[in-house]
């Protein structure tokens, strides 16, 4: 079973801690105050509507971490919550994973998603023995598009129809890393 590090460093601004109970209030307060810009890409958003969902979702990933399927973390910036960045399907027999992340609006464009993505995707490969790590996006999500060609992802795929989110289907875009 693979194991993580339950915080990591990036630097004197931003550090990686594992999911935990801590931040699950201000987390929920942060999704609320974000739904607009997270829900159009985002499906589980539209699940989060009070604190206790937060709660038993930070608990199903928790559950999940300690078995080695899933490395989510709670992103702060200079000691403030601002998201979440996470390692995700993870398969330690075909060596792969995904990649997802989000941020506070109010944090965007300061390189925050670069600096905590390139550094788990660095983990990945190095700890974690990934061989393949893909991030997948809905087309038109044009941040999360540059993020992954920022992070020197290829576009591999369009999955026609592939996310529901609000009222209609979206196409995905896979991009995939190799070590």
């Amino acid at each position: 079973m693979l194991k993580a590090s339950t915080k990591i460093v990036i630097n004197d601004e931003i550090t990686l801690k594992r999911f935990a109970h801590d931040v699950d209030d201000v987390k929920f307060k942060t999704i609320q105050s974000n739904r607009d810009h997270l829900l159009p890409w985002l499906p589980w958003v539209d699940n989060i509507y009070f604190p206790t969902q937060v709660r038993l979702f930070t608990e199903n990933q928790i559950k999940k971490f300690d078995h080695g399927c899933i490395f989510g973390y709670n992103v702060f910036f200079n000691k403030v919550f601002v998201g979440s960045v996470v390692i995700y399907d993870v398969s330690e027999r075909n060596h792969n994973c995904k990649l997802g992340y989000w941020l506070d609006k109010l944090y965007r464009g300061r390189g925050i998603a670069t600096q905590c993505a390139t550094t788990l995707i660095d983990y990945a490969f190095a700890s974690l023995n990934m061989h393949r790590i893909e991030i997948r996006t809905a087309v038109g999500n044009e941040a999360s598009i540059a993020l992954a060609k920022r992070l020197g992802f290829t576009k591999e795929a369009i999955l026609h129809d592939e996310q529901y989110l609000i009222d209609r289907y979206y196409d995905s875009i896979i991009y995939a890393k190799i070590r």
